[in-house]
């Protein structure tokens, strides 16, 4: 049965692009909208793609991460929504969009689900004044004026289907993770890993974690690639270009193999103790201890929902972290790796190091969050990764390791 709906919320910007079927009545418009004013209401209209996530299946961690982590480059990396409507209009003066929706089958959410998804998630339970901080914004590309399921189906189908072979895909194929697979074989997580395109959606088994994020911090301990003037910054800053870097350096990176089982779980261990440490350690204006970790910016104290899952230590944390906060005092620990003899292995224990040097460590990634202001920035942030590396590095030398 029909049902009359419109949904009205504000843009950004408005363009009724031109198309040679403008006088067909079909139509197609591009909103640009801060995800804070993404409508809840279309969460009512999703019947209309059939491979829409529903509330079971996982969120796409890339997606989350990006829109937590790069918000103001999330517009340009993510592909957008795409709704159909019977009916769009605009108004010039208030900015207003409103979208008229009748058939369930025929009006809705027709590609962008996981998108959706996070966005929700992202901004539901916010209060009014941090909507209002939020500086990311996505696509929307609106089509008018479809009146069969004939007309729409195909439009939907080869959206759903536009997605390109990506080169994991192609480096799975040729066995290049085979070592990856038999390190972590008996860990708990190991058949949630997807290892090529589509995998993480096929099947009943959940699969969450890409291998691209284990590369990029597998690529942190290449102490043979990167030294104390060159950080793999773009293991935090390009998933792609890890995927090139293991792929050009994979015999190098293959000794690095063995270590990753630690590496995973000292990335948890980092994240664990990040809020802890800082909140203790960190000096208000007047000199007194006591940090507000959940006030720099970018980091979410989970109010609602499940807590943020540190899936390598089996654990929880009641606070969501930028990744850029991790990366540069993870990649501090590849001081620790000796590659003498064509292998790799600790110089020591590296949770007990990190035990030792977390106060400082965490200080100086405090210090710089302060200072940037902003998540993406502290991450790509040179003078951070230096800081992190010079600490332990110096630790190193005078212990004689």
């Amino acid at each position: 049965m029909s049902k009359l709906t419109v949904i009205k919320f504000p843009v950004y910007s408005f363009r009724k692009q031109p198309t040679p079927l403008d006088n067909t009545g079909k139509g197609k418009y591009h909103l640009v909208v801060n995800v804070a004013d993404v409508p809840p209401e279309i969460n009512d209209w999703r019947e209309l793609n059939i491979r829409d996530p529903k509330e079971e299946i996982r969120v796409p961690k890339e997606i989350r991460t990006s829109l937590r982590d790069k918000p103001t480059e999330f517009f340009f990396k993510n592909r957008g929504l795409l709704i159909v409507v019977d009916e769009v209009t605009f108004d010039n003066k208030t900015n207003m969009v409103e979208l008229r929706f009748s058939d369930p089958i025929m009006n809705g959410l027709a590609d962008g689900g996981h998108t959706y998804r996070v966005i929700r998630k992202h901004v539901d339970g916010l209060s009014e004044d941090e909507r209002k901080e939020i500086e990311a914004f996505v696509s929307v590309e609106c089509l008018e004026g479809f009146k069969t399921r004939e007309e729409i189906v195909p439009v939907i189908e080869a959206r759903n289907n536009s997605t390109p072979v990506q080169e994991q895909s192609t480096l799975e194929l040729l066995g290049c993770f085979d070592k990856i697979k038999e390190v972590l074989k008996d860990r708990p997580y190991a058949s949630r890993i997807f290892y090529k395109q589509y995998e993480e959606s096929l099947g009943d088994v959940l699969k969450d974690i890409d291998i691209k994020e284990l590369l990029s911090y597998l690529a942190c301990f290449d102490a043979e690639g990167y030294d104390d003037k060159s950080h793999p910054i773009k293991a935090y800053s390009s998933r792609g270009a890890i995927v090139e870097h293991f792929k050009n350096n994979q015999k190098r990176l293959e000794k690095y193999i063995p270590l990753l089982p630690e590496i995973l779980e000292l990335h948890d261990t980092i994240y664990e103790r990040l809020p802890v440490v800082y909140n203790k350690t960190k000096k208000g204006e007047n000199g007194e201890k006591g940090g507000k970790f959940g006030k720099l910016k970018g980091v979410d104290k989970v109010e609602r929902g499940p807590l943020e899952e540190l899936v390598f230590l089996g654990k929880e944390s009641e606070f969501r972290i930028p990744s850029g906060f991790i990366y540069p005092i993870l990649a501090s620990f590849r001081n620790l790796v000796d590659t003498k003899g064509g292998k790799c292995s600790w110089k020591a224990d590296p949770f007990k190091f990190f035990s030792e040097l977390e106060s400082e460590l965490v200080a100086v990634v405090g210090e710089q969050a302060l200072a940037l202001k902003n998540p993406n920035a502290l991450g790509k942030d040179t003078a951070t990764w230096r800081l992190c590396y010079a600490l332990v590095e110096n630790t190193v030398l005078k212990r004689h390791l």
